[in-house]
């Protein structure tokens, strides 16, 4: 099985979209690319979970020599972990325990009967660290020169 994240970045948050098979699971929050570290990479990960006595059953992947967890955080606070989140109501996330719990009970149920679950990390368009585009003195946009 495999799950498609799609992200969008911005300057201050990574949002995100998780999909089964055509069908939306949750919205996902990541830190900024700006941040450091970066979040990881976009590619082909296969997902596991673990437990943790104080928060529960979540999931995780390994990327770049590090764990990247897909649970219940503070996106602020979370430096390796990428939120679930049901809904954004003007921008501020909703229901983000309960998107989380969600997505874990079903992938588990998938890995417990024995099949590999894939997450594909992508986007439409690739982050840049570099403003592309600049006001002129006529406050017109222009494509900025390399």
């Amino acid at each position: 099985m495999k799950l498609l994240l799609k992200r969008e970045y911005s300057k201050h948050l990574t949002k995100g979209s998780l999909s089964l098979e055509g069908k939306l699971l949750c919205k996902t929050l990541e830190p900024s690319v700006k941040s450091k570290p970066n979040p990881c990479a976009e590619a082909l990960y296969r997902l596991a979970y673990d437990y943790d006595d104080d928060r529960g059953w979540y999931l995780y992947f390994e990327a770049d020599a590090r764990r990247i967890e897909i649970r219940n955080n503070s996106v602020t606070a979370a430096k390796d972990c990428i939120v679930p989140v049901t809904c954004f109501k003007k921008g501020i996330p909703m229901f983000s325990r309960l998107a989380c719990r969600k997505l874990t009970d079903k992938l588990m149920d998938y890995m417990e009967q024995g099949e590999e679950v894939w997450l594909e990390i992508y986007s439409e368009f690739k982050p840049s660290k570099q403003n592309p585009w600049k006001l002129n003195p006529q406050n017109t946009l222009q494509g900025q020169e390399a």
